[in-house]
């Protein structure tokens, strides 16, 4: 990459950095703000000079030199990327460089440019505020979701199509049926930091998980106990074309081990954990500290996530009910009652079969013969 691309990649001047920051915030994007608050000559910025760097290392302002830039660059890139502000500190010498990190709050970074001048640079990230998918019609769902506008976040609360219904005209409220298109039509920024929930216990998890691990990069959470969990990661790994790796992004049973009992207890276990997460950077998608630029490309339509065909999107079947009609049916695999008509049903041989969960039909299936004499 040669400083000429740099150039041509990135803007010299802010006209007005309130606006240009008040138009980021209404597009939900991420950036750093990097401002000159001190200085030794010989350097080419002055104190006051400004720098706007967003996610993907694209820089606007100036700040100064092509050594004092690309030190900016990456120490913004590690700000954003642990949400924390910090000041750095370029010196002169060939002396080691503090070790790099997401939470630093002052760092001091060798310079071996001819210029031998000093400068340090305050950088604040903004980002917008973190969305949380929170899934399912429980007291557990609604406890994380109250707790975590607490804590500042966005929330969807994602409900099945029948119970989004009954919650018409509540804004955080998002019907099934329409997750995978908001997730596809996030900013990219938004989505790399978005965290979800599946506590529907049981109801619709293994739909919400396949969504949310199609339209999202980062782990999903699930509220089960540790063999209901294994139970839904066979489930996906029987019906959809999901790798073990995949799977793997699934943390269930989530939440620290508080000995928590009551909704709001379990809630703040599940939050406590993603700010454990969070602050360890192990619960979103890194951002590159050095991100190989690029001569920009044109805009192109940003490619949505790859729809749902797999066998599992006609085990759930969430959008109409089977046709098992009429008081109640014996679940073959498990041997449970289930109340009809049943949400999750299936033919074989000419006969309607009812199932308790999604898990007991999925094993069904696979072996229907092994099932179908019970």
């Amino acid at each position: 990459m040669t400083e000429r691309h740099v150039s041509a990649r990135d803007s010299e001047s802010i006209p007005d950095v309130p606006q240009r920051l008040a138009d980021l915030a209404r597009e939900g994007a991420a950036v750093a703000v990097a401002t000159v608050i001190s200085r030794r000559a010989p350097v080419s910025a002055q104190v006051g000079d400004k720098a706007l760097i967003h996610a993907d290392g694209r820089m606007e302002g100036f700040v100064g030199g092509a050594c004092s830039r690309e030190i900016v660059r990456r120490q913004a890139l590690l700000a954003l990327q642990g949400g924390q502000a910090r000041l750095v500190v370029i010196v002169p010498g060939a002396s080691a460089q503090d070790a790099e990190h997401a939470f630093a709050e002052r760092v001091t970074v060798p310079m071996n440019c001819a210029s031998e001048g000093e400068s340090e640079v305050f950088i604040e990230p903004l980002l917008p505020p973190r969305l949380l998918v929170v899934v399912g019609h429980t007291p557990v769902a609604q406890a994380i979701a109250t707790h975590a506008r607490l804590m500042g976040d966005r929330v969807w609360r994602v409900l099945d199509d029948d119970e989004a219904a009954a919650h018409t005209g509540e804004p955080d409220v998002v019907p099934f049926s329409e997750l995978a298109q908001r997730l596809t039509n996030l900013p990219a920024a938004q989505r790399a930091r978005a965290r979800s929930v599946v506590a529907s216990q049981g109801h619709y998890d293994e739909s919400a998980l396949e969504v949310l691990l199609r339209g999202q990069p980062n782990p999903v959470g699930l509220l089960a106990s540790r063999k209901r969990a294994e139970n839904v990661r066979e489930t996906l790994r029987m019906l959809s074309s999901f790798t073990d790796t995949e799977l793997g992004r699934i943390r269930g049973p989530v939440g620290l081990d508080l000995g928590a009992r009551t909704p709001h207890e379990v809630a703040v276990s599940v939050l406590a954990e993603m700010v454990q997460l969070d602050r360890a950077g192990k619960g979103r998608v890194a951002v590159a500290p050095v991100p190989p630029p690029v001569v920009a490309e044109p805009a192109t339509a940003e490619t949505p996530p790859a729809p749902v065909t797999s066998m599992l999107s006609a085990v759930m079947g969430l959008d109409a009910l089977p046709t098992v009609q009429g008081g109640t049916a014996t679940d073959p695999v498990c041997g449970m009652t289930v109340t009809l008509p049943a949400k999750h049903a299936a033919e074989h041989g000419g006969q309607e079969y009812a199932f308790c969960c999604p898990h007991c039909k999925a094993r069904f299936l696979k072996e229907p013969e092994k099932y179908a004499a019970t």
